[in-house]
């Protein structure tokens, strides 16, 4: 074998394994903190949809059994979801009461999904880990030898969603006042790793996540402001309903947040026979 052959068949590959593991070899393996982050986000999402407006200066009870008694997997974050509702309730100026008794009408939620789903891909070589991992899977196979990760990048991406239903009814008469249709939310949280530097990080989560309080909103007093804000960015707003603003203004239907269909109905409208 010449000189030649024998730097380019060892000597090349050699420079490049040694490149890659001077370049670093970061890996982040807890991530319950960006899914946390993509659940409550895609809770926000969905609560900004809902327009509380029609039941504004009305006393609310807010019926939340088919919340806390939601079947759902991986044990969610349902008082997230359940404290937001309230919140923007609230922030439509509806009168909520601690008993039902008290109140007008009734608001009743349901949650339909309320989780998140990740996936992560190597480009190159995986670790012992993630082949025993495979193996475990086939018949035959024997255990696999410990040997580190040898790849040029990782990706992963982290992915919440929300989809809730409302709607009013008279607490009395049980006759049908008002729904909200369903609403869905969404987001995402992205990361990746290029010869072992990274994490570089795509998603509102991580900028909400890394904004300085210098950088966020200052807080809105004046219905003129509030205006000014789409449905998401009033929901997240810090408002001071003290003065003279009393709620939230009812959301534009040509909104992008206000996906959801909803209908309006009078209190005295007869029940269908």
């Amino acid at each position: 074998m010449s000189r030649a052959q024998w730097k380019s068949r060892f000597c090349v590959p050699a420079m490049l394994l040694a490149l890659a593991a001077a370049c670093g070899c970061t890996i982040n393996k807890s991530r319950m903190a960006t899914e946390q982050l993509v659940v409550s986000d895609a809770v926000d999402r969905v609560v900004a949809q809902v327009d509380f407006s029609p039941l504004s200066g009305q006393k609310v009870y807010f019926d939340t059994k088919y919340l806390s008694s939601a079947k759902l997997a991986g044990n969610p974050n349902v008082e997230y979801l359940t404290s937001s509702l309230r919140q923007q309730m609230l922030a439509y100026d509806c009168r909520l009461t601690e008993k039902p008794e008290e109140a007008d009408l009734v608001v009743e939620a349901r949650v339909g999904a309320l989780g998140n789903d990740g996936n992560e891909a190597t480009y190159g070589i995986p670790g012992s880990a993630a082949v025993t991992a495979a193996a475990a899977f086939a018949v035959g196979i024997p255990a696999t030898a410990s040997f580190p990760e040898l790849s040029v990048g990782r990706r992963n991406h982290q992915w919440g969603a929300a989809k809730i239903g409302l709607f009013a009814y008279d607490r009395a008469s049980h006759q049908r006042v008002w729904q909200a249709g369903v609403a869905t939310g969404a987001s995402q949280a992205r990361e990746l790793w290029i010869l072992g530097i990274g994490p570089m990080q795509r998603g509102r989560v991580y900028k909400a996540a890394h904004e300085s309080l210098d950088e966020r909103a200052q807080v809105v007093k004046d219905g003129k402001s509030l205006s000014n804000l789409d449905p998401l960015e009033a929901y997240g707003a810090s408002i001071d309903f003290q003065g003279g603003l009393r709620r939230l203004p009812p959301a534009s239907p040509t909104s992008p947040s206000q996906t959801q269909s909803r209908q309006v109905l009078p209190t005295s409208a007869a029940a269908p026979p």
